[in-house]
């Protein structure tokens, strides 16, 4: 879960697993990010979709992290094939850069004073990505 850093109540959630074994008699909509508001006078949650159309580079991918980048709005999760990078400007899904591993990746991290992610990998190590 990420946090928008100056709105305790708006926020970032991922979901795991395949939308393919999502449970039928789950009500709720099947996805791998949501933008989650908090109305705490109605005592509320608003959970959006951030997943796109399904044919993006995020697909049915299911995402072990997630962090955001406060300077951009860029949303950046760790898959179980690699970073991806939700532009905040057109919500479109991408790779997030050339050159890192098509591996999964179980934590990330933004050292926001240099502008670098970090991305801990299972098996290659920990790769670094300049934001900036």
């Amino acid at each position: 879960m990420s946090f928008a850093f100056r709105d305790p109540n708006h926020g970032w959630v991922s979901y795991g697993g395949y939308n393919s074994v999502y449970p039928a008699t789950q009500t709720a909509v099947p996805g791998h990010v949501f933008e989650v508001t908090w109305d705490g006078i109605s005592a509320m949650a608003t959970f959006t979709l951030l997943d796109g159309t399904g044919d993006g580079a995020l697909g049915d991918l299911p995402v072990n992290t997630l962090v955001r980048d406060d300077a951009t709005g860029d949303l950046f999760v760790g898959t179980d094939f690699g970073v991806l990078r939700r532009d905040s400007k057109t919500g479109h899904w991408h790779t997030a850069a050339k050159g890192l591993p098509m591996v999964e990746v179980s934590s990330l991290a933004i050292n926001v004073p240099q502008r670098v992610l970090y991305a801990a990998t299972h098996g290659r190590s920990a790769w670094k990505l300049d934001l900036k």
